[in-house]
């Protein structure tokens, strides 16, 4: 075997080794999670990522991350059973409205499983309801 081979060999076994370090396990994601809450039975527990946060004059976005806690004590509707939803959200601060701009479904094994973008047209603005985790996330975001 030449030298040229053997260091073929030893820099696709590095590369490889690298690509699976930075690979993330399970279903964690990165970001700058805050934890803001968690749903009425506590099954999903709720994060913004702090360093998502952009703001244009009165509209802002981000990304937020809901977990599952107990995968069999969740119902999902309209979704395939999902250990960890990461939200990309909108919120006219001003207005005190919310629409969702994408969605991305994770498994219990960090696979995804839906991937979804929308339009203002697909997904309307809604109101901001009082004591709910959204109004956590106008606190934090429009900084209220």
């Amino acid at each position: 075997m030449n030298i040229s081979r053997a260091l073929r060999y030893t820099a696709a076994a590095s590369l490889a080794a690298f690509l699976a370090a930075c690979a993330g396990t399970g279903t964690q994601v990165a970001g700058n999670w805050q934890e803001i809450g968690t749903t009425g039975n506590g099954n999903i527990k709720a994060a913004i990522d702090k360093s998502s946060i952009k703001r244009n004059g009165e509209l802002a976005t981000f990304r937020d991350k809901k977990t599952v806690v107990k995968l069999s004590e969740e119902r999902f509707v309209n979704t395939p059973a999902y250990k960890t939803a990461v939200g990309e959200w909108e919120i006219h601060c001003r207005n005190k409205t919310y629409r969702l701009t994408a969605l991305q479904l994770i498994d219990e094994r960090g696979q995804v499983l839906m991937n979804e973008r929308y339009t203002a047209t697909n997904l309307r603005p809604m109101s901001v309801m009082s004591g709910t985790l959204t109004e956590k996330q106008f606190e934090v975001v429009c900084k209220k």
